[in-house]
């Protein structure tokens, strides 16, 4: 028969054993990491017209959505997005790099560079719905390499 000490001694125990399992060093971490993402501040134009970006990024290991990150240049009113590229959510810091034409539109200079964290939720049906988790806008060089 089971008191009721002993029926919280059991809880007790059981409850410590949870937390110890749940928050071990580096799980918790990466289970519930913020969502960030960044840009680099130089950005290569290609010879053949092509325009790399690249950064970092870190989703949590909870989101069970597809998560790409989107990036675009912007130099002097003309607006060119350069491609995505699909993020692993584990909680960890990870690099990026995105490559698009640019159509000739961007020179090297002075320029603006943005990169965004996008979930595409299919909850609500057949077609994914874009939702924003994070962006970042920055001053960015571009460089003829």
């Amino acid at each position: 028969m089971i008191t009721a000490r002993r029926a919280t001694l059991i809880s007790s125990v059981c409850i410590a054993a949870a937390l110890a399992t749940g928050l071990t060093p580096g799980s918790a971490s990466a289970q519930f990491a913020p969502d960030t993402v960044t840009v680099d501040g130089i950005g290569l134009i290609a010879e053949d017209g092509t325009l790399t970006l690249s950064g970092t990024y870190r989703c949590s290991s909870l989101r069970t959505s597809p998560i790409v990150i989107s990036s675009k240049a912007t130099q002097g009113g003309t607006q060119v997005g350069i491609g995505s590229t699909t993020a692993v959510c584990d909680g960890q810091e990870r690099e990026w790099r995105n490559t698009g034409n640019h159509m000739g539109l961007l020179a090297p200079g002075a320029a603006q560079g943005e990169a965004s964290l996008i979930a595409l939720d299919t909850s609500r049906g057949f077609l994914p719905i874009p939702v924003v988790l994070t962006t970042q806008r920055g001053d960015l060089t571009l460089q003829q390499g």
